[in-house]
């Protein structure tokens, strides 16, 4: 028999896989395995999109004045820093952070995510509440203007996963 006791002040999770054999402990094993699984995963994700904000914050400070580029670029937008803020919290825990966060002399800001020679997505934000994204995929070419309101749009999701698809 297994025994699973509730810790309030518990700051980890552990487990002995050297005392038990029963079905019981070997199905909690299982759930235990899958736990820490998940967590780790959260963690990372959570310090990428960490990373990606703090990468953000200082793009947007950078760029926040008129000309910083030398070549008369707008300053970033401040309805764009938050739309892309807001689009990395809401990033599931199964996709990536971009691989890029660029700033754009029109004060839009964009978003690029690649895995290797034609496969692409970038994903330009400027305030408006609308996500303008484009893709390569191989042969493949998509483009479009999906309404960026309390959720991703499911075609820019669909696109990011095309890119690193699992298994």
């Amino acid at each position: 028999m297994s025994l699973a006791i509730t810790c309030t002040d518990c700051t980890s999770i552990s487990f002995s896989d050297a005392i038990g054999f029963s079905p019981d402990f070997e199905a909690l094993k299982k759930c235990y395995e899958v736990v820490i699984r998940e967590f780790r995963d959260a963690e990372t994700l959570g310090r990428r999109i960490d990373q990606a904000l703090k990468e953000l914050q200082g793009l947007y400070e950078e760029c926040s004045e008129e000309n910083w580029d030398g070549y008369n670029a707008r300053p970033l937008f401040e309805g764009a820093y938050y739309e892309a803020r807001r689009l990395f919290k809401m990033l599931p825990s199964s996709l990536s952070v971009p691989n890029e966060i660029t700033p754009e002399p029109d004060g839009s800001i964009s978003l690029e995510w690649y895995r290797g020679k034609r496969m692409l997505f970038s994903i330009s934000l400027s305030g408006k509440n609308e996500l303008v994204y484009a893709g390569l995929f191989g042969p493949n070419k998509v483009h479009g203007t999906e309404y960026f309101g309390s959720s991703i749009p499911k075609k820019v999701i669909e696109n990011i996963q095309d890119l690193f698809p699992k298994g």
